[in-house]
């Protein structure tokens, strides 16, 4: 659960990050497309003050309708026109057909907006200024001034559409290439990250599997450590067992329905004949012989799965003038268990 969670968190770190990066360029060219307009804005300004030194060529003897004039030989088009207001009436937008349009009406019902309402007030006597305003959904750069003719103060606007600057064939290309290569850089990011979580989820996983066998290898080892333990601890030929663990033994063979079995019954002069019994009957027997202390004198040996007379004819070589053989029994099935067939022997021999 924590790899998967890690993996989704990263791909939404990063879709975040690309959002925000996203934001941030949008926000960006926004900027930048402002600034830009303040700069043409700066200099349309300087064609504004061009067309006040005409109109103040004129001279004194002009009427308003020579002023207008000029205004209106102007070149305009939907893009880019000229206004001219007297006071809080207009006297010319655009063209003659839209000024007509207009006729009659107060400057504000054109300049409606908050941002054209607020430049208009803003416009200073003999002082170009400039600013972005808004009519209905369209953005324009507006440069203006208000100045006197004959005692009368009159204010003149430029406006030219964003879109006739913003969207020129160089500029328009730039921006566009800027989008495409930095759209291409983020979708680039969001691929990556997702190859990238995706390839560590994999590696993760393949990890925790190596993990998962590692510890179904240790497993294994302490298995086979603890087998290999157990099948030395019972190794006949490199131990000598105690016998209080007989019946258990006896028990086994019984499950095992391990036949015929020999019990040999052998005492000692010594305990440390004994013991030198024991250490010669690891030369002479194999792995099918159980050796048993049964106390300090008496020594069991059990010969699993030899014929009798095998098993007897290396009986008789087994003792010397400090060990001697006291009895044997051999069984040839354990349809009566071993256990009890040789608890009856044992009290036989041993009298115990």
């Amino acid at each position: 659960m924590k790899r998967r969670f890690n993996f989704f968190l990263i791909i939404v770190f990063v879709m975040l990050f690309s959002i925000a990066a996203d934001v941030f360029i949008v926000v960006q060219l926004q900027n930048y497309e402002t600034r830009f307009l303040e700069l043409y804005g700066a200099q349309q300004d300087g064609y504004v003050n061009i067309i006040l030194g005409q109109i103040r060529a004129l001279g004194d003897g002009a009427s308003e309708e020579d002023v207008t004039s000029i205004i209106s030989s102007l070149d305009a088009s939907a893009s880019r026109y000229w206004t001219l207001s007297k006071g809080n009436a207009m006297l010319f937008v655009k063209s003659v057909t839209e000024t007509n349009r207009y006729k009659g009406f107060a400057e504000g019902t054109y300049f409606a907006s908050e941002t054209a309402s607020q430049f208009m007030d803003t416009l200073g006597k003999n002082q170009v200024g400039h600013q972005i305003i808004y009519l209905g959904r369209d953005r324009f750069i507006a440069s203006g001034m208000v100045f006197d003719w004959q005692g009368e103060p009159y204010r003149v606007c430029l406006l030219t559409y964003d879109k006739v600057i913003l969207e020129d064939n160089i500029l328009l290309g730039c921006k566009n290439a800027i989008i495409i290569v930095l759209s291409i850089v983020l979708a680039l990011l969001v691929i990556l990250s997702m190859v990238m979580s995706r390839k560590l989820s994999r590696q993760e996983k393949q990890i925790a599997d190596q993990e998962k066998h590692v510890v179904w290898q240790n497993r294994q080892i302490v298995l086979l450590d603890e087998q290999l333990k157990r099948e030395y601890a019972f190794s006949a030929s490199k131990n000598v067992f105690k016998r209080v663990v007989l019946d258990e033994f006896l028990d086994k063979l019984d499950e095992k329905n391990v036949s015929p079995l020999h019990f040999a019954l052998f005492q000692a002069a010594s305990v440390k004949a004994r013991d030198k019994f024991f250490e010669h009957m690891q030369l002479v027997l194999d792995n099918h012989v159980l050796r048993f202390s049964m106390d300090d004198q008496y020594a069991l040996l059990i010969f699993a799965g030899y014929e009798k007379k095998d098993s007897s004819k290396i009986i008789d070589t087994l003792w010397d003038w400090e060990v001697h053989e006291v009895g044997n029994l051999y069984c040839e099935d354990n349809i009566k268990s071993y256990k009890s067939q040789f608890d009856q022997f044992w009290q036989e021999v041993s009298g115990q």
